[in-house]
């Protein structure tokens, strides 16, 4: 058994572990950096949002959560948890790839809210989870939109970090985040949902094309360096700046030790 067959084990049977691995890799990789933002891409329920806070050299954190229900949720969270803390962006907005669109349909999940999602142009699978019976979902109505690098525009600190949860909107999303990772540099998590190309119209050797433009390295959950032909074998991946990949690499391996994976 691989060591990512493995690990898609254990992450199934300890959901919140990998949100753990995420914030430890951060933690460490932000360690002896100070005056630099965080950027929280589908903040939800504000687990990275607050941990991200928590960081000694944080002057900022761009929470973004787009759901209308799930913003107001976040909002309610952060006035209780961080109360006061004006470090905190809130934006409530959809992540895409187009900075002329400033609007986008969206479908708000009743029943599993972490699952309410852009809906794509593609009416044969407008959502990553189109066809899946549990969940119910709201009326598709209209949220704001925009691009990463929208968001970004006026910030002047240093980007350490993204990380995205946007329900099959990721990868989408980064191709609206050019200048950033060009200027920036940041590592970024990102959930890699084998459904996304489908969805939002782009192709596997698009993404690698644009991430090695960058200067960009596709890395699965354990560290190894993801390919065209081996790009979906888990549902969480990283894109690495290259001259970053060996000292990720480490963080990452020693964050799996924690948890008994050589």
């Amino acid at each position: 058994m691989s060591r990512l067959t493995e690990f898609r084990e254990y992450a199934l049977a300890h959901k919140m572990e990998l949100e753990a691995i995420l914030s430890e890799v951060y933690a460490e990789l932000m360690r002896d950096r100070t005056g630099f933002a965080m950027f929280d891409g589908g903040a939800h329920k504000g687990y990275h949002t607050l941990r991200m806070l928590d960081l000694p050299g944080c002057q900022r954190v761009f929470a973004v959560e787009a759901d209308p229900v799930m913003a107001q949720r976040l909002k309610d969270i952060l006035e209780r948890e961080a109360p006061g803390d004006d470090r905190v962006t809130l934006v409530q907005k959809a992540l895409q790839r187009d900075p002329s669109i400033r609007s986008i349909p969206w479908r708000s999940s009743s029943s599993h809210q972490g699952r309410s999602s852009i809906v794509s142009e593609n009416t044969g699978r407008p959502t990553i989870w189109h066809g899946n019976q549990e969940m119910e979902y709201r009326e598709i109505t209209r949220v704001d939109a925009a691009t990463i690098d929208d968001i970004l525009s006026d910030n002047t600190l240093p980007v350490g970090f993204i990380k995205l949860d946007l329900e099959g909107a990721d990868l989408h999303a980064l191709f609206g985040a050019r200048d950033t990772l060009a200027y920036h540099r940041p590592v970024v998590a990102f959930e890699n949902s084998v459904h996304a190309p489908e969805v939002h119209g782009f192709t596997l050797p698009e993404v690698a094309g644009y991430f090695h433009g960058l200067g960009y390295v596709g890395m699965d959950v354990v560290g190894d360096v993801m390919g065209v032909d081996n790009w979906f074998g888990f549902f969480e991946a990283w894109a690495v700046p290259r001259e970053l990949v060996a000292a990720v690499s480490g963080m990452i391996n020693s964050a799996l030790a924690r948890r008994g994976f050589k």
